[in-house]
């Protein structure tokens, strides 16, 4: 017999047999697959970098779906589904087959709604997971929800890792750095214009042609700020520990508020440079953070940005980003973040609000400097949203002050408390302060407040928020009353042994009433 054909028939017996055992231990027969299931899932999403999301070459996932097969028979025909409230549409994945103890690990990378971008604070939402599959003709499914918080565009988290997952390293604790450059923004008109203004005072230097025309031009953006007032806030002691999301501020807002902390105005003026050609890096260490400016022959500029505070010229301010700033760096840990590398990547700015053609003049920004900033936040208008065409007044009271719409009644006093309503009676400002008090009273003495007059504190969400310069304790409320749901935005701080809760409360959903809020906010002003 052809020596040939008996190795055919064997490796068809063979064949035969494999087939046969497939058979048996995938088709139709008495074995059937039982799911086991875990969802590892993100606590909140970054609105600010919600692009960066739908991107899995960036590996930012929002869910993880665990799925083992602890049956003895195939589970088939598998769909994994996931949505997030209001913010993700439902979408699925498919897998036709998951054997007998076998695993399959699922990432969700949402495609968000830029709606996500017109929050300016946490937002709670539901993550959805439903999970559909075959198993010996049966159809199964199991769901589940958690709870996930879409934060505010402003705010940022550090780190993405779990205690579990991070070792407190330096790099773990800043393990989400490069989407800062989310908040380099030089294509923005708030900040080309600002730019163009600076190079008036430069007298017209192209920024991207030589050395000397960039020098000039950053020189001139720098005087512009040094000119109008702009000043470094230091940052509260736990802005560093990565254990809270941060208010980072966009650069139009440094431009508006005309301060910003260390990250706030390096990513301001690195926008600027970028603004005019040139390339900028974001420099981070331990407790800091200053920009890197490439020149168009390469050499690096170092820019420590504080010195803004002590109104030294552009020329000072890099030869302490040299002497100081940079030999730190290279003596310790720090991220260097290629700003249009990330870009390119995907690491885009979100939509920002449109704003008046003129607003650096509402804003007080001038050629001469020293302009009064009365121009609000740039809002819409809306319920007297801090719009341009708002007129505003000015409380003066013993330990602080705020500018409130003009056409509103003036806030009443009481010892101790300060109280300001809308005409319509839906939006709420107030001050309540005590000498003497520290964090825990005030916030006892505001929830106690709500407590006695009937008002559930149906959702508690702990933040960072900015107020007079400083970064404070914020919570943000959700609340339910006898007349509907509301949303309450509290800071509690303490300043020359005084304890203070700054706090606005709104119909649940409006942005206007909480873009007034915002507004009110930065204007507050300790005495």
């Amino acid at each position: 017999m052809n020596s040939k054909m008996i190795g055919s028939g064997v490796l068809m017996a063979l064949l035969i047999v494999s087939m046969i055992g497939y058979m048996g231990v995938f088709g139709g027969g008495s074995g059937e697959g039982k799911m086991d299931y875990t969802l590892y899932a993100k606590d909140e999403i970054m609105s600010g970098v919600y692009k960066v999301y739908g991107n899995p070459d960036l590996d930012l996932w929002v869910a993880k779906v665990v799925i083992h097969n602890s049956g003895n028979g195939p589970m088939t025909n598998i769909k994994v589904k996931y949505s997030i409230d209001n913010y993700a549409p439902e979408v699925e994945r498919d897998y036709p087959l998951l054997v007998p103890n076998g695993t399959i690990v699922d990432l969700y990378y949402p495609i968000l709604s830029s709606d996500v971008t017109k929050l300016s604070s946490a937002t709670p939402s539901n993550l959805r997971v439903r999970i559909t599959y075959d198993s010996n003709g049966k159809s199964q499914e199991e769901s589940t929800t958690k709870p996930i918080k879409i934060l505010g565009r402003n705010d940022f988290v550090f780190s993405s890792l779990s205690p579990e997952e991070s070792t407190g390293s330096f790099y773990d604790t800043f393990s989400n750095a490069q989407f800062l450059a989310a908040w380099v923004t030089p294509s923005d008109p708030v900040v080309r214009e600002f730019a163009d203004m600076g190079n008036k005072l430069a007298g017209g230097a192209g920024a991207s042609l030589s050395d000397e025309g960039a020098i000039k031009s950053l020189s001139g953006m720098w005087k512009l700020a040094v000119l109008n007032g702009f000043s470094y806030k230091t940052e509260a002691s736990d802005y560093w520990t990565g254990k809270f999301a941060e208010h980072i501020m966009y650069p139009r807002d440094v431009i508006r508020d005309k301060s910003g902390t260390c990250v706030d105005l390096a990513l301001w003026f690195a926008s600027l440079a970028m603004s005019q050609g040139l390339k900028a890096y974001i420099v981070l260490i331990p407790g800091h953070a200053f920009p890197l400016i490439q020149l168009p022959s390469g050499t690096m500029l170092p820019v420590e940005t504080t010195m803004i505070n002590d109104r030294v010229s552009f020329q000072k301010a890099v030869q302490v980003g040299m002497d100081k700033s940079w030999k730190m760096a290279m003596s310790g840990p720090h991220t260097i973040i290629d700003v249009a590398g990330m870009q390119s990547q995907g690491i885009v700015p979100p939509e920002l609000p449109q704003l008046p053609a003129d607003v650096l003049g509402k804003w007080g920004i001038s050629l001469q400097g020293a302009g009064a900033n009365t121009g609000g936040n740039g809002g819409t208008g809306g319920n007297n949203g801090g719009g341009a065409q708002t007129q505003w007044n000015t409380y003066n009271g013993e330990y602080f002050s705020f500018q409130y719409p003009a056409d509103w009644g003036s806030p009443k006093d009481q010892s101790g408390y300060v109280y300001l309503t809308s005409p319509n009676s839906e939006f709420e400002f107030m001050v309540i302060y005590a000498k003497g008090a520290d964090l825990k009273d005030m916030v006892a003495t505001f929830e106690g407040s709500l407590v006695n007059t009937g008002i559930k504190i149906s959702a508690r969400q702990e933040a960072r928020g900015n107020i007079a310069g400083m970064s404070v304790y914020t919570v943000l409320y959700s609340l339910s009353t006898s007349y509907g749901d509301y949303s309450a935005v509290a800071r509690y701080f303490t300043a020359g042994g005084t304890g203070y809760a700054v706090i606005y409360d709104f119909p649940k959903n409006d942005q206007d009433y909480n873009q007034l809020g915002e507004h009110i906010v930065s204007t507050f002003r300790l005495r």
